[in-house]
C-alpha cells in the first residue's frame, strides 16, 4: 500500500495507525497532493489525534446551492452573487468539494487572468478575481459555521491579488459645473434634481433614485435600506428640500428609475471623461473629496457616507488641507533655503549664523 497512479490521478492507499488499523484511500489530480496527504494523515496518528477522514461527496454546485438556501438568498445581492458562484463552478468543472484545494483555485486565477469578460472586449481583472476568490471563500466558511461542511475552507490563507491603489476620481468645481449646465439640458425630468442630491449628500445614485417622500423631513434626507443596511440621516440646504417637495408626490417614490442613461449623455455633453465603473459613482467621491477639502472632520464624513468601517472614509483623508502640510516646510531644500536668507543680523525664523558670536 502507497500512493500509486491510476485511471483518475494518484491515489494514495494508506494505513495511517499501521497494520490492523483502519485502510483509508484518497485519489488526488497530483502526486504532491496525494503525498502531502499521506504525510498529514501520518503525522496525525503519530501524535495520537487520527480519525477516520469524513466520507464527503458533495460537489461543489451542491455545496453553492446549500449555501444559497440556508444563508445567501437573505443577502441583498444574493441572488447576483448566486450566479457569479455558478459560473465559477462551471468554469472549475464542478469538482469533488472534498478535492478542491487552493492550489485549484490559483491555478483556475492564472487562466482566468489571461480571459476576456463575457459581453466585454477587456481581459478579466485581478478585482474581478479577488471577489471570486471572497465569495467562494464564504461558501466554504459560512457552511463551517453551519456545520453543514466538517472538513477545512480550502481557500483559507489563500492571498488575493494585490491591487495598485487607484487614484482618488472626483470632479472639479468648474466641472462640476458644467455638468450642472449639461443636466439642466436634459429631457430627464428627475436626473438633474437626483444628481444634486448625490452632490449635497454623498449618497449612491441608487440611494437618492430610490428615495421617498417620506423620507424628506426636518432638513434632512433619511436613507434607508441602504447597500450595507445601515441607516442614516443628513441635512441638507433649505432650498434643496424646497425642490424636492414642488411638484412632487407627498408619499411614495419621488423619481422614476430609468435617469442613469440621462446621466451618461449629460456627462458625455459636458466633455467629462470617466474611468470605467465611476459613471455615477463619481458623484459620491466628489461629494467626499470636496468635503475633506474644505476641512471637514474624517469622522463625520464616515457617518455621512454610512461606512462600516473607518478604514473605508480614511483613503480621502489625503485631500486635506493639513494633510502633511509640514512636508513643505520640513524637506532638506526648504532649511537650506532658509539658510541662505539669513539676513545681516544673523537671524531669521530661528536660524544662527554660525559665524556669529553668541552674546547673553
Amino acid at each position: 500500500m502507497a500512493i500509486k497512479q491510476v485511471i483518475k490521478g494518484w491515489q494514495a492507499d494508506i494505513q495511517p495507525e499501521g497494520r490492523g488499523g483502519k485502510r483509508v484511500r484518497r485519489t488526488f489530480k497530483t502526486k504532491r497532493e496525494a503525498e502531502n496527504f499521506e504525510t498529514q494523515q501520518r503525522a496525525k496518528a503519530n501524535s495520537g489525534e487520527w480519525s477516520p477522514p469524513i466520507k464527503e461527496n458533495r460537489r461543489l454546485q451542491f455545496l453553492i446551492d446549500e449555501w444559497y438556501s440556508l444563508h445567501g438568498y437573505t443577502l441583498k445581492d444574493g441572488a447576483k452573487r448566486k450566479g457569479k458562484l455558478d459560473g465559477i463552478c462551471k468554469r472549475l468543472g464542478n469538482p469533488l468539494a472534498r478535492n478542491f484545494s487552493g492550489e485549484d483555485f490559483l491555478r483556475y486565477r492564472k487562466k482566468r487572468l489571461s480571459e476576456k469578460q463575457e459581453r466585454r472586449n477587456k481581459l478579466v481583472s485581478p478585482n474581478t478575481l479577488n471577489h471570486e476568490q471572497a465569495y467562494l471563500s464564504a461558501v466554504f466558511g459560512t457552511l463551517i459555521k453551519l456545520r453543514n461542511w466538517k472538513l477545512p475552507n480550502p481557500l483559507q490563507g489563500i492571498p488575493k491579488v494585490k491591487l495598485d491603489e487607484l487614484d482618488l476620481i472626483y470632479l472639479e468645481l468648474d466641472q462640476i459645473k458644467a455638468l450642472l449646465k449639461s443636466l439642466e439640458q436634459s429631457t430627464n425630468p428627475d436626473v438633474l434634481l437626483i444628481s444634486r442630491v448625490c452632490l449635497s449628500t454623498g449618497a449612491r445614485w441608487g440611494e437618492a433614485e430610490a428615495l421617498r417622500a417620506e423620507q424628506i423631513r426636518q432638513g434632512k434626507v433619511h436613507f434607508t435600506r441602504t447597500k450595507n443596511s445601515k441607516a442614516r440621516a443628513v441635512p441638507i440646504h433649505a432650498q434643496l428640500e424646497a425642490d424636492l417637495r414642488k411638484g412632487r408626490p407627498r408619499s411614495g417614490r419621488l423619481f422614476n428609475d430609468y435617469s442613469h442613461q440621462a446621466f451618461r449623455r449629460a456627462v458625455a455633453r459636458a466633455g467629462i471623461t470617466l474611468p470605467d465603473g465611476q459613471l455615477t459613482h463619481v458623484l459620491r467621491h466628489t461629494f467626499a473629496s470636496h468635503y475633506v477639502m474644505n476641512d471637514g472632520n474624517i469622522l463625520k464624513l464616515k457617518d455621512i457616507l454610512g461606512h462600516q468601517t473607518l478604514a473605508m472614509t480614511v483613503r480621502y483623508a489625503k485631500l486635506s488641507p493639513k494633510h502633511l502640510a509640514d512636508a513643505v516646510t520640513k524637506n532638506p531644500l526648504a532649511a537650506l533655503e532658509c539658510q541662505q536668507s539669513v539676513n545681516a543680523e544673523g537671524t531669521i525664523q530661528g536660524y544662527i549664523r554660525p559665524d556669529m558670536p553668541i552674546t547673553p
